[in-house]
């Protein structure tokens, strides 16, 4: 991650460029974020990276696939009997959670679910979601992107950590339930959570459970991030995620958001925290304030899962201690992003899988530099 003063400098710079123009909240901060990476790039030449990776160099193996679910399951054949054989045949372990888990109507083996999945299709909001999907998130031009980005990705992954799963990808309308749905075998993408913030649709959703915060971030160029990411915190689980303290918990996040970072180094720094360029430069800003907030051990060490989890759990901002509320969200993630990355610049000669392994809480933090 780039340093405090090149990074406020070169944003400095880019609220003069911008200052004028108008154009939509997101696609305004997006454009911001675009413009602050090409300036810091003229601050920093390449250099050697142990970690970068080109993608085309990386043999997975098999396929890779990108599967478009939301399309295939408006191709059903007539007979119950012989849908739920293709579907369960075609698409496995993601049918059965997509009727049982995801839509929860019924038994992915049962012919009524078929039935009922029929009628599902035909809803009004369904049809009118699929509709917004078509010329967002599902676009033939937005499939294309995210699946060379995704793929890329997985590259990366593959040939950082080559013993670990790669999953297929499948797309679908998940009915506003589930953005992600990571498991080992497969990620599902429910791409109505990616139609873009100013969709009228979104309208329609109760605001109770989609407050502002949330739908700002329904944005098309968020899903590869928000996907691959989404399914590497599930994959690692077994790996260092506890639950039982805030300081435990912070590491974990900040150790796979490192390795994110390697499998995706053109994403923009805000946008792996859903965060806008503003809300990054705040963070930048209060890092040696934030550090004073939760270096307390009762903080640090915190047990009380549902205490700590303000300083993780998404929302319009920070909810802990005197966090201000202009600050952005979970700032204990980010704060672990930034120890582990402390931590692996003063060890260089660490592998990706000691990284991982290492536990003692002291030999992480005592790297990290404010």
């Amino acid at each position: 991650m780039i340093r405090i003063s090149v990074l406020i400098f070169a944003f400095e710079l880019v609220k003069l460029i911008v200052n004028h123009m108008v154009t939509s909240r997101f696609r305004t901060t997006l454009l911001r974020g675009q413009l602050l990476t090409m300036m810091v790039m003229c601050f920093f030449a390449c250099s050697d990276d142990k970690w970068h990776i080109n993608p085309e160099d990386v043999d997975l193996g098999r396929e890779f696939r990108v599967r478009s679910f939301h399309k295939d399951m408006l191709d059903l054949p007539n007979s119950d009997s012989v849908a739920v054989e293709k579907l369960m045949h075609v698409y496995g372990e993601f049918w059965y959670d997509y009727s049982e888990v995801i839509l929860r109507i019924g038994s992915h083996n049962d012919t009524a679910t078929v039935a009922e999945f029929r009628n599902f299709l035909v809803h009004e909001s369904v049809t009118e979601t699929l509709s917004a999907i078509d010329t967002t998130s599902g676009s033939d031009e937005k499939i294309l992107e995210f699946s060379r980005e995704i793929e890329d990705a997985f590259k990366r992954f593959h040939a950082l950590m080559p013993a670990e799963p790669v999953p297929d990808v499948v797309l679908m309308n998940s009915s506003f339930n589930f953005p992600v749905f990571p498991t080992e075998t497969y990620l599902a993408v429910g791409l109505d959570w990616f139609i873009g913030h100013e969709h009228p649709i979104l309208d329609k959703l109760p605001p109770e459970m989609f407050p502002q915060y949330k739908k700002l971030r329904m944005h098309p160029d968020l899903m590869t991030i928000k996907a691959f990411r989404g399914w590497m915190l599930v994959n690692f689980q077994n790996r260092g995620y506890t639950g039982k303290s805030l300081v435990e918990d912070i590491l974990y996040w900040g150790k796979v958001f490192w390795l994110v970072d390697k499998c995706m180094p053109d994403m923009h720094d805000h946008l792996m925290m859903d965060w806008t360029p503003i809300e990054l430069q705040w963070a930048l800003e209060n890092e040696t304030s934030i550090w004073q907030e939760l270096q307390p051990s009762d903080v640090l060490y915190e047990t009380n899962k549902t205490i700590y989890n303000r300083w993780i759990n998404e929302g319009p901002f920070t909810r802990a201690g005197s966090i201000p509320q202009d600050s952005p969200d979970k700032l204990g993630v980010w704060m672990g992003w930034r120890i582990i990355e402390d931590y692996m610049d003063e060890n260089p000669n660490i592998s990706i899988d000691e990284l991982f392994d290492q536990r003692d809480t002291f030999e992480l933090l005592r790297t990290y530099r404010p």
